[in-house]
């Protein structure tokens, strides 16, 4: 069992992760990809259509913001809307294939800042890290789910 010195150091180091990544997605726009758009896109891509309301939650943005963002989106020829079959006044979000390559183009030029990063490491240590961080990843879950109030477990959809 690891200390809870040795605990922080980790959640530290997470930390300064989490703001690196956000420093990167903010930062200048890279192929005019900030990192709202990419946000969207990336949700639309991995998840499928969805209402406003879901990307504005998943997101953890106000609806407006949310609205606003898509529009954009929507004049670029990114996303598409059509009607909610389950309920016509809604309006179903999706992404276009230009999005898609959008999205790609970003992905590849974030793989290269990454890539540059590591030109020290070898794919071994690489992949060595991934699946270390990936099982991090789905212990942390865990942990967080078994110390969670019984309501707020049960809101929460599965993973």
């Amino acid at each position: 069992m690891i200390t809870t010195a040795t605990a922080g150091e980790l959640l530290e180091l997470l930390r300064t992760i989490m703001q690196a990544n956000r420093t990167a997605r903010l930062g200048p726009e890279a192929e005019g990809m900030p990192g709202w758009k990419f946000a969207v896109l990336g949700l639309l891509a991995r998840e499928g259509e969805q209402r406003l309301g879901q990307v504005a939650a998943h997101l953890e943005v106000d609806p407006s913001v949310a609205s606003r963002q898509v529009a954009t989106l929507e004049q670029l020829g990114y996303v598409t809307r059509r009607p909610d079959p389950a309920d016509g006044r809604a309006q179903l979000l999706a992404v276009t294939p230009a999005g898609l390559a959008a999205r790609d183009g970003y992905l590849a030029l974030r793989a290269r800042w990454v890539a540059d990063a590591l030109h020290g490491w070898d794919d071994a240590e690489v992949a060595h890290l991934v699946a270390r961080v990936k099982q991090l990843v789905d212990e942390l879950h865990c942990a967080i789910a078994a110390h969670q109030r019984p309501a707020v477990r049960a809101a929460r959809p599965a993973s």
